[in-house]
């Protein structure tokens, strides 16, 4: 499903109207973006292949699937640990292993917490998580807050935004309904 959804907008240029929700105000209501970046494998290569890959962007968000959810999650952290349950799509499975041996314990999301939680606290469809599993999901996330840290990149003069949302699967929230929420999601970030 998350390949299905990311597909729909990757290589596109829409615009996007938001209304501004206060107290968080808007740089535009209506805000044109180009959707580029690549479809990752589920894997150690996937989780290293992002952060070489989202310099030249105004932000980051990873889509991955979970398949016990039923709302898009909004996850605010990673945490530098992996315990996978299953193996990765290439057979790798870790068991109470670091992320980054020299990292911190916890990276929080470099976008503005407090506007996204506020502009979708009323959709019944999303859910603020700050528990992004230990699985490729988190290994992916954690390199990519990581690396925005330890290379100080920016975006408009603050760090690069970047979060990762897990969709559930469509029976739970539709296709068009997850779409809308992630172009949403986009156009806030940006802001």
């Amino acid at each position: 499903p998350s390949k299905i959804l990311v597909e729909r907008i990757l290589d596109s240029t829409q615009f996007h109207q938001l209304q501004e929700i206060s107290p968080y105000g808007l740089e535009s209501e209506t805000i044109e973006l180009t959707y580029a970046g690549k479809i990752l494998p589920v894997d150690e290569e996937g989780s290293r292949l992002s952060i070489d890959y989202f310099e030249d962007f105004d932000a980051v968000i990873h889509v991955g699937l979970n398949e016990k959810a039923k709302k898009i999650r909004f996850e605010m952290c990673a945490i530098n640990e992996s315990d996978f349950r299953i193996p990765d799509n290439s057979g790798r499975q870790l068991a109470e292993s670091f992320v980054d041996e020299s990292g911190l314990a916890l990276l929080h999301t470099t976008a503005h917490r407090p506007s996204i939680a506020h502009a979708f606290s009323d959709n019944d469809a999303v859910e603020i998580s700050e528990d992004c599993g230990q699985f490729v999901c988190n290994e992916t996330y954690y390199r990519t807050l990581h690396s925005i840290e330890n290379r100080g990149l920016q975006s408009r003069g603050r760090a690069l935004p970047a979060i990762f949302v897990h969709i559930p699967p469509f029976e739970f929230v539709s296709e068009e309904k997850q779409l809308e929420i992630l172009c949403e999601l986009s156009a806030r970030i940006v802001q």
